[in-house]
């Protein structure tokens, strides 16, 4: 149920494995030492990452950059060759992400986690990442060993860490509140005393805490969305607080059927408890290994912004 987003800067660190067979050490910058690619092109790559990685910075600020823990906001647009895979301009929303230690992430990294390092704010950096170099095991299906991967990203802003941690530990009350309270309302919504429960015709019960005073978050659009996943049990199963970071969603994108039809009932700063049935959530086929078959579950949700 984790939001294939939680961090969705590492959506392709499976592409990030390669093989290390290049001999000759190139060095790209005083004391880091880096391996070329098989395949030197573009020859508009001004220079190579630790990882070999081809890369060119179109601006460059020269001012703060990002260092582990600080929280980047950037726009990314991913080609296959010259066709689009990915925009966050047309989602209208850019990526924010925590940026993790390297061992955190796959080895080597991927191209825009390496790239990210290398900007500051307002800086944008084109990246490839030629298939030849990526074992023909870990590369997926939809490219070829001939096929390069273009990043260009644009970093808008950057938040310190000790800013960041900061918010963390101020919003780890909220979630704790959010949790023990929800977890009474489950119990409550079990021996059927919740009289302010309203009900749906596909069999959704939930109760509106706040409608919120911003834009709806009508079918089709764009907004982050915090969320707190529970069994019937009481336990929970993922919850976005604990990240501090709101989740993007599509309202009507088929994430969750429930969420779907229950969001467009709320605008920003709208916050709702949903009791959903399986067949609004995860159905027969459940979700591993969390989400059982055929199981009801809770969420808590709460519209942070409508793009």
């Amino acid at each position: 149920m984790k939001n294939n987003i939680v961090f969705i800067l590492f959506i392709f660190l499976f592409l990030g494995c390669q093989e290390k067979t290049a001999k000759k050490q190139v060095v790209d910058k005083p004391g880091i030492t880096t391996k070329p690619r098989k395949n030197q092109l573009p020859v508009a790559a001004k220079g190579v990452t630790a990882s070999g990685y081809p890369y060119e910075l179109h601006i460059q600020n020269k001012g703060m950059r990002p260092v582990i823990g600080d929280e980047v906001v950037y726009h990314q647009l991913l080609l296959k060759n010259d066709s689009v895979v990915r925009s966050t301009y047309l989602a209208f929303e850019p990526i924010k992400a925590v940026m993790p230690a390297k061992g955190d992430v796959a080895d080597p990294p991927p191209p825009s986690y390496e790239g990210i390092f290398l900007m500051s704010i307002n800086d944008s950096i084109t990246l490839w990442q030629p298939m030849d170099s990526v074992k023909n095991y870990q590369r997926p299906r939809w490219l070829k060993k001939s096929d390069t991967l273009k990043y260009t990203l644009k970093l808008l802003d950057i938040r310190r860490k000790e800013i960041v941690e900061a918010e963390r530990d101020s919003l780890k009350g909220v979630e704790l509140i959010m949790i023990g309270k929800t977890q009474q309302w489950i119990k409550d919504y079990q021996a059927g005393k919740l009289d302010n429960l309203a009900k749906t015709d596909s069999g959704l019960n939930y109760i509106i805490h706040e409608e919120g005073t911003g834009k709806e978050a009508a079918t089709k659009k764009y907004i982050q969305l915090h969320y707190a996943g529970f069994k019937m049990d009481g336990t929970i199963l993922d919850n976005t607080y604990s990240r501090n970071q709101p989740a993007p969603y599509r309202v009507g994108n088929k994430g969750v059927l429930g969420w779907d039809e229950l969001l467009p009932k709320l605008k920003e700063g709208g916050k709702v408890t949903v009791f959903v049935p399986s067949k609004l959530a995860y159905g027969a086929k459940g979700r591993a290994p969390k989400v059982e078959p055929n199981e009801d579950l809770v969420f808590y949700l709460e519209v942070v912004k409508v793009n």
